[in-house]
């Protein structure tokens, strides 16, 4: 037991803060050349799910950035855990870094809410194509403000509900000196304690499991609903199409398969580990803050998925990759051959000669 008390958990405090880093600059770069393609590479039009296909990514990146200014830890011990930061950005005091901590929290949740009410878009999509009026002009802000309320009620529960009280400290404080090297009046942050000496439920901490229960339950169902009835139904119509019809369908699933596996992956069962982990009481120490790393990965994830299996993006790609190539070209070309005649620049058939040396692409 002694040896095991002796263990340090500050390299994996470095782990995380590098994944974290990874994590800001794909989600930056796939977030804003998803927003680049949507807005100016793709052609067909996506309707009013252009919107989220906007949104998303830019709350990805938002989310991300975040992450990056507090690198937020979390460390599990026993009946607890304590989400924390040591970070001071802009020279800001413990308690406005605390509540940065809860508004992170509520980003969270409203990017699973946006991702749930991504699902309930397509599945209305396909089956109840009259409902997307609800998703048409000013209607879309309803469902922003919807999001913005879940993180709200996320975010506020989190912070009222787990305030750093003299019990957690007493609870958590001697592990954290010894594992992280950092005592409580370094850090930032909310912690939870399941039970009291007695084996009582604190069951003011356990507000806050009851809160993220709802919040994030809810939307999970609904992702759930949606995907399974879409396959049950698809399977179902898809037997009277042609072949290329029912292949490009169950292409189609494949992509909702992608898009609910990462999202359950990424960011539901880490964050189911870290808030329940406390109701068993087991006897661990665990630095559960790496399994936030995967939080800032997903947005990234997601992007990629789009673009990969959506055809229009890839097009839109290639498109944008010979153009940028074509001028890369231009803007290298000799002074003189400015002046040279369009045939000589162009080829015989008019297009850029960085487009006829790549024909393949």
């Amino acid at each position: 037991m002694n040896a095991e008390m002796s263990i340090s958990y500050t390299d994996w405090v470095g782990y995380a803060q590098i994944m974290a880093q990874v994590g800001f600059v794909s989600s930056t770069f796939f977030g804003f050349l998803l927003i680049y393609l949507t807005m100016f590479g793709v052609t067909r039009s996506f309707g009013s799910y252009k919107n989220f296909l906007i949104l998303f990514p830019t709350v990805g990146v938002f989310f991300a950035t975040v992450e990056v200014v507090l690198y937020p830890n979390v460390y599990s011990h026993n009946a607890g855990y304590i989400y924390y930061s040591t970070a001071r950005p802009f020279g800001l005091e413990k308690e406005a870094v605390t509540k940065l901590m809860a508004l992170y929290a509520g980003v969270f949740a409203s990017t699973v809410s946006i991702l749930a009410i991504q699902f309930l878009y397509r599945y209305w999509a396909i089956f109840h194509t009259t409902n997307l009026i609800y998703f048409k002009g000013y209607r879309f802000f309803i469902w922003v403000f919807y999001a913005v309320s879940s993180g709200i009620l996320y975010g506020v529960g989190l912070y009222y509900f787990e305030r750093i009280d003299d019990y957690a400290i007493k609870y958590l404080e001697k592990d954290m000196i010894e594992k992280y090297g950092v005592d409580f009046s370094e850090i930032a942050g909310q912690a939870q304690v399941a039970y009291d000496e007695n084996g009582s439920l604190r069951w003011w901490n356990l507000c806050n499991t009851v809160n993220n229960t709802a919040i994030l339950f809810f939307h999970f169902s609904v992702i759930t609903y949606c995907t399974v009835w879409m396959f049950i139904e698809m399977e179902a119509k898809i037997q009277m199409l042609s072949k290329s019809l029912r292949n490009l369908h169950r292409q189609f699933f494949k992509t909702l398969v992608l898009q609910i596996v990462t999202p359950t992956v990424t960011l539901f069962v880490p964050i189911s580990i870290i808030i329940y982990l406390p109701l068993f009481d087991m006897e661990i120490d665990l630095p559960t803050g790496v399994l936030l790393c995967a939080f800032t990965l997903y947005p990234a994830l997601d992007s990629t998925v789009v673009m990969f299996v959506v055809k229009d993006y890839r097009i839109a790609i290639k498109n944008s990759f010979r153009n940028w190539l074509d001028k890369i070209y231009h803007c290298l070309r000799p002074a003189d051959s400015h002046n040279s005649a369009d045939a000589t620049s162009t080829g015989h058939s008019g297009q850029p000669l960085a487009v006829l040396r790549h024909p393949n692409f």
